[in-house]
Formats: C-alpha cells, sequence, structure tokens
C-alpha cells in the first residue's frame, strides 16, 4: 500500500468508491484510513443499494424505524445518514490534520432531482442538517438545473461534489459558479476557507460510450478504420487531461486570485468511474496518467488493489500530453463522434444509473417494511389471468414519475388540451391525502360539542360523493355507545323521506347538509323540508339544528349564515366530491359514529407511505392496482365485480361511484358490478375482474374466490386488518382510479355527461310548475298494473317482441349480448323486502343472460353510476323501474313535491339515455313496487 501513501506527496488523495455499515463498524474504515493513506469516502444510491439489501446490518434499524411509522424514504435517510456521520466521524482526524483540504464524505441528494433546482437545494440543505458534520460533501450533479444549485449551496457554506461531469464545457461552467458563490461570500464578509468543493469527472463511462460508438466506425474504407482503431480507449484520458488543463487556467487568473487571498480553498477536480469496465484495458489506466496536484482519485477496492500491486507513479502525469488529447478530440470529430453529443448522452444516462439503483433500493425498503408491519398493514394480492403489457406498463409510469407528477398536481397526465388542464389543476387537492382537510381540530371539537348536548340522531343530508362516505361511515362502524344514530338520506322518494322522518326526534336531531356545491337539488329539498318540519315544531331556532359542509362562495354558506347554522365546515375547492371521504365529508361522520379516527387516520398516513412519489410505481400498490385495471379494460375485461366482507359490505358502493364516474367516459370505463351474488367460474365469461375486500377476521368468499382463481379468472384480493384500514383503502383507491384514468386516456376528474339529465330534469319540473303534469306518454303495454315504455323509433327496439309484457321485458334483458351488462335503475324507496327481490332479480337476469348487472337507486346512482351509463361504453341495456307514490310530501318553496321531482328525474335520465341511442326501457310498478318486482323475478323465471 506503500504506492497509495505516496500519491499524497504528489498532490493527490486517493478516496474510496464504496461505503457499508460493516466496514464502519468492523473498524476496516479506520484501518484504512491509519494504514492506507484514505482520505476521503464517497457514496451513490448504487452503492447503498448493495450495502442495505447485501446482509443484515441494517435489520435492527429497519425494524425500529418501520414500528416508529417511518415511511421507507425516511428509513433510507436514516439509515444513511447514520452510515455517512459515522464515517465523517471516523474520517474526522484527516480533516482536521490536513486543515480541512481532505477527510470528506459525500452524501448524494435523489438523483431524481438532476432537473429540479429547488429540490436539490432544499434536500441538499436538510441533508446537511442532517448530518451535522464540517467534512460531509453533498453530490449534486452538473446538470444545467444543478448549477444553480450548486451556487446556492456553496454560498450558503455548505460543501458541494458536484458529480456526473463528463463534458469540459460543463466544468468550466462549475468551476465558475464556484467562484462566483466564494465571490458572493466574500463580498457578505463571509469566511472563504471553510467552503469545500470538488468536480468529479466520470472516466471509464465517457470510453464505454465512445468505443462502442467507434465499432461502428471499423471495417469501412481507408482511411477513417484505421483512425477510428486508434481512437478506442482515448477519450476519457483525454477529457481528463483537457480539463485539468482548464482548472490550471482559472488558477491562473486575476478572479481566483484575489479569492485565494482571502483564504478560499480550490476547487479539485476529482476522477470518479475509475474501474475499467473493459477487461482488454489496464485495470489501472484511469489512474496512472491522472496522477497531479490538487486532484482526488476516487477508487472502488479492485482498483485500489491493482494500482497498490502494478501502479507506478509519474509525477504531474495529468499535465503530460496536452496537446495529445486535444489531437484526440478533433480525431474524434472527424470520424464522426461529437463529443457533445457524448456528453449529453452520458448524463442522462449516468443520472439513470442511480435511479434504477435507488428505486429499487427505496422498493426494496417499502417490503421489508411491510414485512415488519404485516399484521397490521393491508396487503393486496393479484391472483389469476394478468393483462398484457402490465410490467411495461408500470415501467413506462416509472420512467415518466407518474406518482410524483400526480402528487405535484400536473395536469399533463390526462390532458394536452390547455382548458381541460386547468380543470384538472384544480381537482387535485385529495392528493393531499390527510392533509387534504385542514379543519380536523373543528371536526373533533365540534363531535364532542355534538356528544355533550346528547343529541340522539344525526341525519346526513346529500348525494354521491357528498354522501357515500357517510354511508359508508355509519353502516361500517355503526352506532357507538353513548353516541348518536347516523343516519344518511340521499334519496328523494317521498316514502324514504317519510320513513327517515318516522325514525327520528327532531327536537334531537342534528342535519349534516353535505353539497359541495351547494345546488344540489336533492340535498337542498331534503334542507328545505326539514328546516321546514322543524319551525313547524316550535322550535325556537331551527338553524341550529343544521350544519354545513359546502366549498367557499357556495350558496349554501348564505344560507347557513341567514338561518343561523350550528357550524360550518368549508370544504376544499380542488377535491371533487368522489375524492372528498378524507375531507369532513367523511371524516365528521367517521368521527360521530365513535370510531377510532386516530387508528383510521393511522391508516390513511399508512396508505400515503406505500404509494407515495418515493415508491417506484413498479412497487406502488395503488398504481399496480390501477394499472391492471386499466389495462384489463383494454383487454375487454372491464367489468370490475367488487365483494367485501360483510363488516365494510358498504364500502362498494363508495368504490362504485369512484370508478364509474371517473372512468365512464369517451365511449370507454370500468363498470363496477356491486351487490351481485357470487356464481361458479362457468357462470363468467372473460369479461369480469374479480375485486374482494376482505377483513382479516372474516373470511365468507375466500372459497368461492379460490375457485375463480383456479379458473384463471383475475382476482384482486385486499385484506384489511380492521374496519379502520378503510382510511388507507380510501386514498389507494382515490390514486388507482387515478391511474386507471390516465391508461384509458380520459379525465378522472369530470362528469361531463351528466348535466344533460339534470337539464331535463330542471326542464321537466318547469313544465309541472306551469301545468301540474308530465308529458304524457303512451305506455307500449299495460299488464297487470306495469306499464312499459320506449322509445320504438330506436333501431335497437324493432325486433322486440310487445305481444306480451314478459315477452318484451325478457326480450329486452336478452338484447345484452357478450361483454355487455344490464343495469337496473330503480325509483323507489329502499326496503329490506325489496333488496331481496332486486337481488333475486339481478341473478335470474344473469342466469338468462350471462350479462354482468348492476343495481342503483334514483337519483342516487344519477351522482355515481349515470356518467358511466351515458358516457362509458354502450354496452349497457338499462331496465328503468319507477313507482308510483301513495302520498306525496311538500317540498317548501317550490311549486312540486318530492314525488315530482323525483319522477322527473327518472323522466330525464330517460330521455338523456335516449337521446344517446342507449337501450333503455322503463316499467312503472305502479302503487304496489314489491308485487311489481316479484312479477319481474317470475318473468325471468319463466314463470
Amino acid at each position: 500500500m506503500q504506492k497509495l501513501l505516496e500519491l499524497i506527496e504528489h498532490g493527490q488523495s486517493y478516496w474510496l468508491d464504496n461505503l457499508d455499515r460493516a466496514m464502519i463498524r468492523s473498524g476496516e474504515l479506520e484501518k484504512r484510513v491509519r494504514e492506507q493513506g484514505l482520505r476521503g469516502v464517497t457514496s451513490n444510491p448504487a452503492i447503498f443499494h448493495k450495502a442495505i439489501s447485501g446482509g443484515n446490518d441494517y435489520d435492527e434499524q429497519i425494524r425500529e424505524l418501520a414500528v416508529a411509522a417511518r415511511s421507507a424514504e425516511e428509513i433510507y435517510e436514516a439509515l444513511v445518514t447514520t452510515d455517512i456521520r459515522d464515517a465523517c466521524d471516523t474520517l474526522r482526524p484527516v480533516y482536521e490534520e490536513t486543515g480541512a483540504v481532505d477527510g470528506y464524505v459525500s452524501l448524494e441528494v435523489s438523483p431524481h432531482l438532476i432537473h429540479d433546482t429547488r429540490g436539490s437545494v432544499d434536500e441538499a440543505r436538510r441533508l446537511w442538517a442532517l448530518v451535522d458534520r464540517p467534512n460531509l460533501l453533498i453530490k449534486i450533479p452538473g446538470s444545467p438545473a444543478g448549477i444553480p444549485a450548486i451556487e446556492e449551496l456553496l454560498f450558503d457554506g455548505i460543501n458541494v461534489n458536484i458529480t456526473l461531469l463528463f463534458s469540459i464545457a460543463t466544468y468550466e461552467e462549475v468551476a465558475q459558479a464556484y467562484l462566483r458563490a466564494l465571490e458572493r461570500r466574500m463580498g457578505d464578509d463571509r469566511p472563504l476557507g471553510s467552503v469545500a468543493s470538488v468536480a468529479s469527472f466520470f472516466l471509464s463511462r465517457i470510453d464505454v460510450l465512445v468505443d462502442r460508438l467507434l465499432t461502428h466506425r471499423v471495417g469501412g474504407e481507408e482511411p477513417t478504420p484505421s483512425r477510428a482503431t486508434e481512437l478506442f480507449g482515448q477519450a476519457a484520458v483525454a477529457s481528463a487531461k483537457l480539463a485539468y488543463q482548464t482548472y490550471l487556467r482559472i488558477m491562473e487568473g486575476e478572479r481566483w486570485s484575489t479569492l485565494a487571498g482571502a483564504g478560499a480553498r480550490a476547487q479539485r477536480l476529482l476522477w470518479a468511474s475509475t474501474s475499467t469496465k473493459n477487461p482488454l484495458y489496464d485495470p489501472i489506466r484511469y489512474v496512472e496518467p491522472l496522477v497531479g496536484r490538487d486532484t482526488v482519485n476516487t477508487m472502488p477496492e479492485v482498483t485500489i488493489e491493482a494500482f497498490a500491486r502494478l501502479g507506478r507513479i509519474r509525477p504531474r502525469a495529468v499535465e503530460e500530453d496536452a496537446e495529445h488529447a486535444a489531437r484526440v478530440f478533433r480525431d474524434l470529430e472527424a470520424v464522426g463522434v461529437n463529443m457533445e453529443a457524448v456528453t449529453e448522452q452520458l448524463i442522462s444516462e449516468g443520472a439513470q444509473k442511480f435511479v434504477d439503483p435507488f428505486d429499487r433500493l427505496i422498493a426494496g425498503l417499502e417490503e421489508r417494511r411491510q414485512e415488519v408491519l404485516r399484521d397490521s398493514a393491508i396487503r393486496l394480492e393479484l391472483s389469476g389471468a394478468t393483462p398484457p403489457g402490465v410490467t411495461a406498463a408500470l415501467e413506462a409510469l416509472r420512467e415518466q414519475r407518474f406518482t410524483a407528477r400526480l402528487f405535484a398536481g400536473d395536469p399533463t397526465l390526462w390532458s394536452s388540451e390547455p382548458l381541460t388542464q386547468a380543470t384538472i389543476a384544480d381537482r387535485l387537492g385529495w392528493t393531499r391525502g390527510t392533509r387534504a382537510d385542514s379543519g380536523l381540530p373543528a371536526v373533533r371539537d365540534f363531535a364532542r360539542e355534538v356528544l355533550d348536548d346528547g343529541l340522539r340522531h344525526v341525519v346526513l343530508l346529500g348525494m354521491g360523493g357528498s354522501s357515500l362516505s357517510a354511508l359508508v361511515a355509519a353502516d361500517t362502524f355503526g352506532q357507538g355507545e353513548d353516541r348518536p344514530e347516523i343516519l344518511v338520506l340521499d334519496d328523494t322518494d317521498p316514502e324514504a323521506v317519510r320513513r327517515a322522518e318516522e325514525r327520528i326526534h327532531l327536537p334531537a336531531t342534528l342535519f349534516m347538509v353535505a353539497s359541495k356545491s351547494g345546488t344540489t337539488v336533492e340535498t337542498m329539498s331534503l334542507y328545505r323540508y326539514f328546516f321546514d318540519r322543524l319551525a313547524d315544531s316550535g322550535a325556537a331556532t331551527p338553524g341550529r339544528h343544521f350544519v354545513a359542509l359546502t366549498d367557499d362562495g357556495s350558496p349554501l354558506l348564505r344560507e347557513a349564515e341567514e338561518n343561523g347554522f350550528r357550524q360550518v365546515f368549508r370544504t376544499p375547492a380542488d377535491v371533487g366530491g368522489r375524492y372528498s371521504a378524507l375531507t369532513a365529508f367523511g371524516l365528521l361522520p367517521i368521527t360521530l359514529t365513535g370510531a377510532d379516527l386516530d387508528l383510521l387516520l393511522s391508516s390513511a398516513r399508512q396508505a400515503e407511505m406505500s404509494c407515495s412519489p418515493a415508491i417506484p410505481e413498479t412497487h406502488n400498490p395503488a398504481v399496480r392496482l390501477g394499472v391492471h385495471l386499466g389495462l384489463h379494460v383494454g383487454a375487454g375485461r372491464d367489468k370490475v365485480t367488487i365483494v367485501a366482507s360483510p363488516g365494510i359490505r358498504s364500502f362498494p358502493l363508495w368504490i362504485e361511484q369512484l370508478l364509474a364516474e371517473s372512468t365512464g367516459k369517451s365511449g370507454t370505463g370500468i363498470v363496477p358490478v356491486v351487490g351481485e351474488e357470487l356464481g361458479l367460474p362457468e357462470t363468467y365469461g372473460d369479461d369480469r375482474v374479480f375485486v374482494h375486500l376482505r377483513l382479516a377476521d372474516e373470511s365468507d368468499q375466500d372459497r368461492r374466490l379460490a375457485a375463480l382463481v383456479d379458473a384463471n379468472h383475475p382476482v384482486i384480493s385486499i385484506t384489511l386488518p380492521t374496519r379502520e384500514s378503510l382510511g388507507g383503502e380510501f386514498l389507494r383507491w382515490e390514486i388507482a382510479t387515478a391511474t386507471a384514468g390516465a391508461l384509458l386516456r380520459v379525465n378522472p376528474f369530470d362528469e361531463p355527461d351528466v348535466k344533460e339529465s339534470k337539464l331535463n330534469t330542471a326542464r321537466l319540473l318547469e313544465l309541472w310548475e306551469a301545468e301540474d303534469r308530465f308529458p304524457s306518454d303512451e305506455p307500449v303495454i299495460t299488464a297487470g298494473g306495469l306499464e312499459a315504455f320506449l322509445d320504438r323509433g330506436l333501431g335497437w327496439a324493432s325486433g322486440l317482441d310487445l305481444s306480451s309484457l314478459q315477452a318484451l321485458v325478457t326480450g329486452f334483458v336478452e338484447l345484452a349480448g357478450h361483454g355487455e351488462y344490464v343495469a337496473i335503475l330503480g325509483y323507489f324507496a329502499r326496503t329490506a323486502e325489496r333488496a331481496v327481490s332486486v337481488r333475486g332479480l339481478r341473478q335470474r337476469i344473469r342466469e338468462k343472460t350471462g350479462a354482468a348487472t348492476t343495481f342503483g337507486y334514483g337519483p342516487r346512482y344519477l351522482h355515481s353510476t349515470g356518467q358511466l351509463h351515458k358516457g362509458g361504453p354502450d354496452s349497457g341495456v338499462f331496465l328503468m323501474l319507477t313507482a308510483d307514490a301513495a302520498e306525496d310530501l311538500p317540498i317548501p318553496g317550490a311549486a312540486y313535491g318530492f314525488a315530482a321531482l323525483q319522477r322527473a328525474q327518472a323522466l330525464g335520465d330517460f330521455e338523456a339515455l335516449t337521446s344517446t341511442g342507449r337501450r333503455v326501457l322503463r316499467v312503472n310498478l305502479g302503487w304496489y313496487p314489491d308485487q311489481g318486482l316479484r312479477t319481474l323475478g317470475d318473468f325471468m323465471a319463466g314463470t
């Protein structure tokens, strides 16, 4: 090792291009410093990936950090800064003995920041503070974005190792940045001698690429082949020598002389990537010719050993043959090797060589974190048939940094249209996860207030995204001890409104009016009805029984102020309704049930960690889920059948809206199938994907799902440790849906085809107000109190058998061909008996047609699957079921009641479906919907 020590005498320090915990704790690093003249250490993501994944030295710390709820990225940072700090301490004597010339340890910012100036500066400052050692060097790439970051950090007094230098021109830019930073410090009367920097020229990679380019120029006509052959293996050393000439020129300049006089240290050139990649080349090819004063050679162990054994030292060798180096560059240009293009390619490839191991390292740490937390973590398993292209799609999303762009609010993931991008940008607040609603303390305080007041019932009035998370909360967590009963009223059927009123005690009831826009006709009609009922009951201040959940600027805010609402929760305007479960829309009802909100939010934070931008898309569970769903659609499997354990049975309804309304547009989309009884594998065609949401302690569907897997149907199993794990599932499904939308090339944050039904409804209500009637439309068949309506002018209707109602209905549902679905749209109040009848009807339709079946209550489905019905694929057969109201209820301030509103909504949607050419049949069940449902079931059974 004597030759290594001799390097110091000739002005060159050698550093080690490797670091791991075993090396530090075994004393090997200290021995190299003490006995072999080692004067510094460099690290990079590839080095740490090898160290952390290669043994068990880090296991204990990983376990401690995982238990402490640290993310994979935080674990990585803690592991790395621990090693860097310890290495700095080992090299501290060198730092002090050399007067801060040597003794440095390098730590790199995330390689993903190569094009992010601000991100590089922020991370460098944070790492500098975390390590808190004066002999730390922060590595910043010499990219166009890196150079201003380098200057800013050096001005701050942070030591910088400029990495990934391949170009002499770029090196000069880096050197100028160093001079500017020192001049700025001098202008501010800051010390110069405490700032250290090295500029790292990467060598072997230059020869690898240039040699590859030269091979294409060998074998042609003279004289080019011989000139090309002579240039093999020449480019890297020539680059280093020319860079050193630039260094000497800068050192001789007046600017440097002034700075040096004020105590500045030279920015040394560091030779990196010095292990030879070509076995035909001398193993010390990048050491011997580059010995020189004020330089550093950072070598891996194999190069150190080779130099110690074979090396010869020529003093100031780096200054030799400068003219030959310049001639090499001229000759390379002459044979067609453009060195400017070479260096541009090298910096891109060099960055990727660090990105890939960094991503693998983070992915590996996430797997180990999940293993530590396996008893409390949500598990995702993908079984059965896999759609084609999954691996390629995930890798493409990783290369495009999909998740980072999603969380940064980049609308170009879904559209290239500027106006569409602008609307998308205003709908991405949900990516803040548990931070999407800053009103969490107010939610907790208000829940305590409700308990203290002894309220017996809380009724949420809302539709779609404003009500479904509350429905999930009420059904999943129930009524906690000494808690009010939570009811969700998202129905305009007068029977449903009356039953809700009969169930509560008005004086002890709180109403939550949930509407982002503050104009939702169903919600505002229900609000006015109950406000009026409270006033009629003698309540002195009816407004005290109401809480508003709405966006800033909505009419509901004015209503709340004028009528003295008890509380107003301003919800984030940049979070769409169906993405709002982790805002007050979901968190307030959940809190009121008495559920463990801390556990639920902990689950959401765990999901944020598992699905964060730091996790490569190839290992991100939400992105993987979204990719599978999106690619299955492309493969013809667009029906996602969702089944759930009894304890979370209502959660699929929330997913149903999210998937249908987000993806069902532009003639494509995911068709969620909720509430359909699972059948045997042979029941299903090749258009299905199955999702099983399973509570860990409930195994109700396992056998049937295993049979589906055995039959090679795709099954996505998600196991939740507890009900509170839904907090994480809310966020996972939101990310998955956004991902699927990107693959389907649709905007998952709008609902363009919902408007027509609303406009139709408004027009019909205006007619009702004017004439107390709706447009008359003769039924095509009337039988047994049932009436059937359809537009016979549409081509698909021409072949239907109108000889009987049974023939019409059965013939209509049989229009559903391979890969299509039958949607039942029910405009009647929900009862247990009707739910049983609907399940039976769906099963019989499936048996008759082989088609998937869906069911939605009107008007709820208008805010959920209604978008899919009209904007998604033309594969739906829509059986709309209406009923006549035995008794109407008035809507204060309107010239119509709830029955008229409900019928107008049904007729409005019927018109919207018909206008798009959809296959839709309306059957009016008359005054006795229970009997009508049984009759339809008998039709399907053939009785």
